[in-house]
């Protein structure tokens, strides 16, 4: 008995050509989770909020309805490359069929704060704390791996498999215990803050992304 599933909220994460009329998407729903489909009709453009269904038992759905709802968000400049590295990172690391209710939530809002010209870092830095701590890796910027708390003026060490460890004496490698403080509370209005964020969060993605470039950040970098 083939399954079919009514309208849901959905996001179009990637698409490209399948077979000569139609399109192979990535989707990510609100109640189903990230999934993979063939859609014959016109794709809806990215960042643009969906109601979709669809039918069959396999992984890759047949997509038999798909329309927009409210109006599209005009990502412009690099607030379209960010959208396109939230996309990238939701297909790379997702589990198929896995709703996550919250990170959905943070999506939306992360696109509509792109949309109005928003400092990008922040956006970007609650999303990756978001989704890692979706994967299991939350991050704990409040206390090091011995429980003690994060000390202002401390330099601390980061192991992702285990957290901050305080260092001995300040090194070039360590991070400033008032630059982790300062992310813990989502202040991110020096720049500082931001290049520590950045550079920690990505050291805990690279783990998950294996040794694959993201195709998104190459374009992002490649662009004058």
């Amino acid at each position: 008995m083939t399954h079919t599933v009514e309208l849901c909220h959905a996001f179009v994460l990637h698409s490209r050509p399948y077979r000569e009329k139609s399109r192979l998407v990535d989707l990510w729903t609100l109640e189903y989770g990230r999934m993979s489909g063939v859609m014959r009709q016109h794709v809806p453009p990215l960042f643009q909020p969906c109601l979709v269904a669809w039918r069959g038992k396999n992984a890759l759905k047949t997509i038999s309805h798909c329309e927009c709802v409210g109006l599209p968000l005009m990502l412009v400049g690099d607030a379209t490359f960010a959208g396109f590295y939230l996309n990238e990172l939701l297909v790379r690391l997702l589990t198929v069929e896995e709703p996550q209710i919250e990170l959905f939530a943070l999506y939306t809002e992360s696109l509509a704060q792109l949309n109005q010209r928003e400092l990008l870092e922040p956006v970007l830095r609650r999303f990756e704390r978001c989704l890692l701590g979706t994967l299991g890796y939350a991050f704990n910027f409040h206390h090091d791996v011995t429980g003690q708390a994060i000390l202002a003026d401390k330099s601390y060490f980061y192991y992702p498999e285990e957290g901050f460890v305080v260092a001995r004496s300040p090194t070039a490698e360590a991070w400033q215990g008032r630059a982790l403080l300062a992310i813990a509370q989502e202040d991110f209005s020096q720049s500082s803050t931001r290049q520590t964020a950045k550079l920690i969060l990505r050291r805990a993605l690279a783990q998950q992304l294996g040794t694959k470039p993201l195709k998104s950040r190459e374009l992002w970098q490649r662009t004058p």
